[in-house]
Parts: C-alpha cells; structure tokens; sequence
C-alpha cells in the first residue's frame, strides 16, 4: 500500500490532532450530561491518541523523502481515514454507524450534507461538527499551498504563490510554515467574525459556530432551517464577507496583511462579486427588487460552495449547483473546479472567436501576468471537463444505489462540489450504499477529481 515511514508519520499527526481535539469536548459533553455523547467524544480521543501516538513513536527516528507519490498517498489515506477518528460521537449523535460516519465526512470535507437536525442536538456536538469542518478547510488550504501547488504545471500556477518555496523534492518540508503562515489569515478572519457575529441577535455560541462554519465554506448551522429565519440583515452580511474570505485565495489575503502591498490574481475575487451582482440584477428586474439580496445571498453561497440556504429563494437548484461546481479561488477552502480556471477557459474562447475575424491573428493567454502555454491550458481543460464526468458517474451511481434521477444528480453534484445543502434533499433518508457514493464523492471533490485519481493510480501501480 505504500505506506512509507514520512507517509505515517504525516498520518498520525492527523489522528493525534483528532484525538487531541476531542478532549475538551468529553468534558462540555459530560457537562451537558450527554453520557452517550461523552463517551462517543473519549473514543475519539484514545483512538486519535493511540494510533497517532504510535505513529509518530514507531517513525520517529526513520528518515526520508516524501515525493509526488507519498505526498498524493498522503492526501487520499489522510481524507479517507481521519474522519473516522472524528466520528464515534456524530455516531452516537445519529444513533447510527453509517449515519454518523456520513456526518464525519462531509463535515470534514467541508460538504457541509447533514443528516442530524441541528435543534435536536447537543451543543457539543454542533460545536465538533463546525470544529470539523475548521480543521478540514485548513487541511485543504496546506495540502494545496504544499503538496497540490508542486505538482500543479510552472506555467499555470495557480496554487503557486510567494508564501513559500516548494521543495518538490520533499513535499512535507513546508506543512509547518505553511501552517503558521495561512493560519494567521484563517485565524484573524474566524475572529474577526466571531466578534463582529456576537454583536448581532446571535449569541456567542451560534456567533461561533457560523464563523467555524462560514471562513471554511461548509455550509453547517447551529438552527434548523433558512438563515434568513433567524439571522438578522447585519449577520447575514457579516457571514456573506466571511464566506466570501474563506472561498479568495489565503496566500493573497497573507501578501495583504504581512507585507500591505497589493497583489495579483485579485481577478477571481471580483469575478465572484461581479457573477453575484449579476444575478441579483437580473433577479430583481425579472422578479422584484426585494429578491435582489436573497438572490445575492443565494449565489455568493452557491459559487463559494459553502450552500448555506435562505429561505425559499427564486433561484433553481440546476443554476445553483453549476455555480457550484465552478467553485471560488484556488488555495481557498472552497470546493469545485475553481473560477481561475473558468476565467481562464473564457479568456481562450475569447481568443479564438477572434481567430474569425483576423485569422492571421496570434493567440496569446495570459494569467496574472504570466503567459499560460497550451500544455498548462490543456491541464485546464481536463480539470474542467472532470468534473462533470464525475457527476455522471456518480450520478449513475447513487442511482443505482436506488435514487431516483433528481435526486440522484443534485446529490452527485452537491458532494463533487463540497456543497452539500445545495441539494436541498433529506440525507437522512439515503439509503447507505448512497451515503457511501456520496462520501467518496465528497472525498474525490475534495481532492478535485484528478488528484483523487492520480492517488489511486500510484497506490494500484507501483513502481
């Protein structure tokens, strides 16, 4: 399985920061007097503790090199096995094993799909989901500025940035400085919206929970229902901007605090401000001016996959999921297929539309300031065209698993995307080989399709 020594190592600080994290829940379970709860919250902590401590202890004094292979290993076994430290108390929750793991999964992967109704459970257990989903955007944020960023094409990019240096040659030198680094951003924004949430008619738990929630566009809530019902017009524009921060590119938002200057690639956060402002001029000269903010809301959330709803809102599912699935900016902890590449894609249809009118013309893309050759922009295209083909699959899939045909796609999009409420179905009521479907689409849309497959490709072929 190509388990190499660096690969268990990076392993188990993924369990032991799982197990570590668990401990203050079991006491603020047990103090809720969640007895099951409590002791879904101290399995977590032993088995986080005992698998990562054993890692780290039996690879301690091992050396070497963690290459593409091991850093691609890394990001399919760390997706497919964390979670499962994190979900003895969700199981416990959910009063079942593969309702609780479903819980697991799509609260780490950002998906933010539930199937537990947030007005029947237990504070601990809101506060661990929207923990969840927290340490999942952050995981995603290092392994693009590390890991995806080395294996991205020079002439493309887009994770690229000068936050640090890729050492191709050992992929996990810079986890610790890219940590630090993107963390100062991801902590000030989560702050910042705690603060400013817990001036509104929220409380400081629900403040908390939402800015959890919002900075890593996973779409979970502390209430039941559209937000509209019970977050105030001050919130939900507070919770917009942090949604908005978390789907921008972190490593600009670090240029911008650390060194003050402006920087570039700035063109993905106005593209989706101008897509939001768009659609709510066109909502509310189609249907009224009073649909312009939701409609404004709906598509912010839609197209940085957070998926948070409002209310009975006059967008359709079908344009909300593709927003979906083009997703905000890479090194961001928004899910899709990311609107650079989009933007990209645009800029070079653009381009030989007007082949038509001066055919002798040359045709040059740029990005950023940078020429993109057509070798970087076929990696764009086959990023882009991936994940319909996922869907399709997927969809055929869940399908099967006994969904019918709407369902079956808006599930199979919701999860590729990581905007699991888009698809405004009860998952509660999936059958569990769906759940099953839909937690490796989760994962696979995560690891933006490509990755996932690489993954399995060097994990089945070996050198």
């Amino acid at each position: 399985m190509g388990l190499s020594p660096r690969l268990v190592r990076a392993l188990g600080w993924c369990w032991l920061i799982v197990g570590l994290s668990a401990l203050p829940f079991v006491l603020i379970a047990t103090a809720e007097e969640a007895d099951t709860i409590a002791r879904g919250f101290a399995a977590s902590a032993v088995l986080g503790l005992f698998a990562g401590g054993l890692s780290l202890a039996a690879t301690r004094s091992l050396k070497g090199r963690a290459g593409p292979r091991t850093a691609l290993r890394l990001a399919l076994y760390g997706w497919l096995t964390t979670p499962l430290f994190a979900a003895p108390p969700l199981v416990a929750a959910a009063a079942g094993t593969m309702p609780g793991l479903f819980e697991a999964y799509s609260a780490m992967t950002t998906t933010g799909a539930s199937v537990l109704d947030p007005d029947q459970q237990e504070r601990s257990i809101l506060l661990w989901r929207a923990f969840l989903q927290w340490i999942g955007g952050f995981a995603t944020l290092i392994l693009a500025v590390t890991v995806f960023a080395a294996l991205e094409l020079p002439g493309l990019g887009l994770r690229r940035s000068t936050l640090l240096t890729v050492a191709e040659e050992d992929l996990f030198t810079n986890f610790g400085r890219a940590a630090r680094r993107l963390g100062l951003v991801y902590g000030l924004i989560t702050v910042f919206t705690v603060l400013t949430l817990s001036l509104t008619a929220l409380d400081a738990f629900e403040a908390l929970c939402l800015a959890l929630s919002g900075v890593s566009t996973g779409g979970m809530t502390p209430r039941s229902g559209p937000i509209e019902a019970w977050l105030p017009l001050p919130g939900q524009m507070i919770l917009a901007a942090c949604t908005l921060f978390g789907a921008w590119n972190l490593a600009l938002q670090y240029e911008l605090i650390h060194r003050g200057r402006a920087v570039r690639l700035t063109g993905d956060l106005r593209a989706m401000v101008a897509v939001c402002l768009a659609m709510a001029f066109v909502v509310a000269l189609v249907f009224g001016p009073g649909e312009a903010w939701p409609a404004f809301l709906d598509t912010l959330f839609a197209i940085t996959t957070a998926g948070f709803t409002t209310g009975e809102g006059v967008l359709p599912t079908v344009i909300l999921l593709s927003l979906a699935v083009i997703g905000g900016s890479a090194l961001s902890t928004s899910g899709g297929a990311k609107i650079s590449r989009i933007m990209l894609l645009l800029k070079r249809a653009a381009g030989e539309l007007s082949l038509l009118a001066h055919p002798s013309a040359a045709i040059f893309t740029r990005f950023a300031g940078r020429h993109v050759g057509d070798k970087a922009l076929l990696e764009v295209w086959i990023v882009a065209l991936s994940f319909p083909f996922a869907i399709g699959v997927a969809g055929i899939l869940l399908g099967l698993a006994g969904l019918d045909f709407a369902s079956a796609w808006q599930v199979a999009a919701a999860s590729i995307a990581n905007a699991g409420p888009l698809a405004e179905i009860d998952y509660a009521g999936l059958p569990p080989g769906a759940m099953v479907i839909s937690v490796l689409a989760m994962i696979a849309g995560r690891l933006e399709i490509l990755a996932a497959a690489a993954a399995v490709f060097v994990i089945i072929v070996r050198e």
